[in-house]
Formats: structure tokens, C-alpha cells, sequence
């Protein structure tokens, strides 16, 4: 026997509001568990802020190598480690009568690709000796691995405190993991880097740009670019920078030990050497990484460019960098971005603002006066600025995660661009246009220039290779 019209659309009635109302049920379910959720951060950001942190390793002096994990002919590699007091990052934090999360540690490694284990555990080591084994909460291959059979790894664990003894911060980690077997058996421990001030940990950043440089390799020897370089970016408003060589010339060693000395430069030896033919680049997603977490972490810088030694930042509405930033940063910006323009070294060059007593007459941001007219889309080549504190995991190119709250700002072109000075021109036959936006910076530059050249090579002062 057929049902009634009017009893089908009654079935249909209640059916189609039971399911509403499950929705809803759940809704307001999840809509509690966020509230409670982020009202447990907000405590725990509270107490964290009470805790009393003191280096556990004062004589730390923050210099970090790629060292072998367990059985080396696997290759394996570690090399740093930082204390990130960040715990909006941790995905399941505990405050109970028991244990609170006190914040996590980000490990950078050299591991393969496709790394069997399905986990992999940090042994950490106080500085009585005693350790503790904490399972990883993110451990992966970063982005860019461009189909290498090695890749930069990201490994997070998180660290709990006990509420109801005294609080210790480890002193060193290992990675151990099942693949590799002399991992557990023999860990490689590295020293874990904290702020040189703990004071500052939760206190707000510096408000000062710190550059990070890609790694210098391939027996690099370009003299004149490197100082023309730092000194652009001096008068941009930088005012610290992070170099990392695999191989560079003894006059370019020359003049990092100089800006060494100065205080404005950390030299750091990127002994990567076994994996410069399975590894993108040199490990430079291994090195940008390191690079930020060491300006938030251990200096505090609130600004990072990340960038090479033929790229740089250049406002187009604004004096310099500094301006830019101080004028535009609202406070929840992970990365500004700024988008690619070329211009060629096959270009011919114009020295016409050259001054006649200078020695150092062909810099590349002077003499390169016309770049392409096509501006690349953000993302493709493309170079960010970071708010160091935002960052969880940087790319060569872009922001590839960001702590919560935070987004990339794509700078529009008619207010700032990326200069890059290429080497090899990626299409020769691109239109383009004269720019003379970064001869504004000539006078000071070329004076700039040539005052450290007279101060590294006493004998010549001109840095050009001889």
C-alpha cells in the first residue's frame, strides 16, 4: 500500500530537520572545542610567561657543522637545533596538574626523501647528563627537493616541564629512528641554540632587518659583488648578515672576516660537500631555514630578507627598506613578497654616474641600468622579507607555512620589486625598459665601496679579481 502524499513530505520534513539539527549539534561542538582550545593556549601563553628560563649551556658559542648520524655510510646529516617558545605551533599542548608545554624544538637535517621510518624520536640531554626520548610531532622533507634523492628535513618535537619540580631545559638532541639502526645506539648530539639574551625570549623582536644570504659555493671569488652587496644593503637599512660557505676565494674569506670583526656579519662554514649532487642547491632550503630560526630565536631580529648575492629589495615609493617597513607593517604579516624583474650582466654598461676618483667604478646595481619590462607573478623567482617570528617553514621563493594569524603581503609592483642581477639571461630576446631607481644610493654606495676595499686589500684597494 502507497503511503500519502501528505505522510511522504511529513517523512521528508522531519528527515531533512534531523539532519539540520545534526549539523548544528556539531557546529556548536566544534565552535566549544575551538573556544576551549584556544582559551587553553591563552592560559598556557600566561604561564608560560611566569616561568624563570635560563640557558643550560652559557659557553654555547652558536657556531653549528653538518655532522653524520649513526651508520655514515648512509649519509644522514644533522645540523642545528633551536628552542622555539612559540607553542601556538605545537599541535596538542598539555597544561594539566602534571606537565605544560613549555614550547618545542625545530631540528634541520639532511635526510633521504623517502625515509622508510614511520617515526622518528629526539633524545634529548640535560647538562647533568641524564636524557629523555620524545616522539617528533613533524618530521619531514621540506618543500623545493626538485626530485633529488636527498632532501632538507624539518623536525619538530614538542617539550613538556613538570609542574611539580624544578624546570630544566635540555642541553642537546640526537634524531634517532629505526632505518638507522647506531642512531639510538650511538646518537650524534648537537648543541641546542637558545636566545644570547633569555630576557628577550618574550619580550618584542628588535625591530631591525638582518639579511640571509645564500650559500656561497663553487670556489665563489666575486669580490666587488659581495662588498657592493652588504654595503647596498647597509644603506637599505640591514644591519646584520648571515653568510654560510661551502667553497669560497681567500679574498672573499678576507673581506666576511672583515664584516666578522665589524660585528655586522655571522660567518658560518656550510660543510655540505657530500650532497652537492643529490641535494637542491647546496641544502639551501636547509640553510634559509637555519637562517631565520637563528635571527628570531637566538638574535631576535624581527626582519629577515632572504635572498643571493644577485637580489636586492628595492622599494620603489619608499627612501630604503627600513622605511618601507616601518610604514607598512601592521604586525600580521609573515612575509612580504616581492615580485622578480631581471637585468642581464650580457647588458652593456653604464658607468656615466661613475664618479671620476673612485676605484671601484663597475658596480652592478649602477652600471645595469635596464632591466626586463615584465614583471614575473609572485612566487616565480620572487623574494620575501619575513617577520622572523611568523615563520615555520621558508622556501627558497615563498612562505611555506606561518605560524597562526600570520599571511604573506604581495608587495604591488608599482611599490616595490626584486632587482635580480643575472648572471645568464633565462630569455635574452624579453623587452627591456632603463631603470634608474638604485642609482639613487650611487654616491654613498661607490664611496661605501671603495673605503672597505682600501680596508680589506691595503696594497690595491679595488676588490675586482686580479
Amino acid at each position: 500500500m502507497l503511503a500519502a502524499p501528505e505522510n511522504r513530505f511529513q517523512h521528508v520534513y522531519f528527515a531533512l530537520s534531523a539532519l539540520v539539527a545534526s549539523a548544528m549539534l556539531v557546529l556548536v561542538y566544534i565552535s566549544m572545542r575551538s573556544s576551549l582550545n584556544e582559551r587553553l593556549r591563552e592560559d598556557l601563553a600566561k604561564a608560560q610567561r611566569q616561568l624563570i628560563f635560563g640557558r643550560p649551556n652559557p659557553h654555547w658559542d652558536y657556531t653549528n657543522s653538518w655532522r653524520r648520524i649513526g651508520n655514515t655510510t648512509l649519509r644522514h646529516e644533522i645540523y642545528s637545533a633551536y628552542f622555539d617558545a612559540r607553542t601556538d605551533i605545537v599541535g596538542n599542548v598539555r597544561m594539566d596538574e602534571e606537565q605544560m608545554t613549555i614550547g618545542s624544538l625545530r631540528i634541520f637535517a639532511i635526510l633521504p626523501e623517502r625515509l622508510r621510518d614511520s617515526s622518528i624520536n629526539c633524545i634529548v640531554r640535560f647538562s647533568d647528563f641524564s636524557s629523555q626520548e620524545i616522539k617528533a610531532e613533524e618530521a619531514g622533507p621540506m618543500h623545493d627537493v626538485h626530485n633529488n634523492t636527498f632532501a632538507a628535513w624539518s623536525i619538530m618535537c614538542p617539550l613538556h616541564a613538570s609542574r611539580r619540580s624544578a624546570m630544566r631545559l635540555p642541553q642537546a638532541v640526537a634524531l634517532a629512528y629505526a632505518s638507522n639502526r647506531l642512531s639510538h645506539l650511538s646518537p650524534t648530539f648537537i648543541q641546542i641554540s637558545y636566545p644570547r639574551n633569555m630576557t628577550n625570549m618574550f619580550g618584542r623582536s628588535r625591530p631591525t632587518i638582518s639579511v640571509c644570504v645564500g650559500p656561497l659555493h663553487e670556489n665563489y671569488s666575486n669580490v666587488l659583488r659581495l662588498v657592493e652587496f652588504v654595503e647596498m644593503y647597509r644603506l637599505q637599512g640591514a644591519t646584520h648578515f648571515y653568510f654560510y660557505y661551502v667553497e669560497a676565494s681567500e679574498e672573499v674569506r678576507r673581506v666576511l672576516v672583515h664584516y666578522q670583526r665589524m660585528g655586522l656579519a655571522d660567518v658560518f662554514e656550510w660543510n655540505v660537500q657530500a650532497h652537492m649532487q643529490d641535494v637542491h642547491y647546496a641544502g639551501i632550503v636547509a640553510q634559509f631555514n637555519d637562517c631565520v630560526y637563528r635571527a628570531n630565536v637566538v638574535d631576535n631580529f624581527r626582519y629577515a630578507a632572504v635572498v643571493d648575492l644577485d637580489e636586492v629589495v628595492m622599494p620603489l615609493k619608499h627612501n630604503t627598506l627600513a622605511d618601507y617597513l616601518r610604514q607598512c607593517d601592521e604586525g600580521r604579516t609573515a612575509g612580504f613578497v616581492f615580485r622578480n624583474v631581471f637585468f642581464h650582466r650580457r647588458d652593456s654598461n653604464d658607468t656615466f654616474n661613475a664618479p671620476s676618483h673612485v676605484l671601484n667604478r663597475l658596480l652592478y646595481t649602477q652600471s645595469k641600468v635596464r632591466r626586463t619590462l615584465e614583471v614575473l607573478p609572485a612566487y616565480i623567482r620572487s623574494k620575501v622579507v619575513v617577520n622572523t617570528r611568523a615563520i615555520v617553514e621558508m622556501g627558497n621563493h615563498q612562505v611555506y607555512r606561518s605560524a597562526p594569524g600570520y599571511a604573506d603581503h604581495v608587495v604591488h609592483p608599482t611599490v616595490g620589486l626584486l632587482f635580480h642581477y643575472r648572471d645568464k639571461c633565462i630569455n635574452c630576446k624579453m623587452v627591456l625598459i632603463v631603470d634608474y631607481t638604485a642609482r639613487r644610493f650611487g654616491s654613498l654606495l661607490f664611496d661605501r665601496v671603495d673605503n672597505t676595499c682600501l680596508e680589506v686589500f691595503l696594497n690595491r684597494g679595488i676588490c675586482d679579481l686580479v
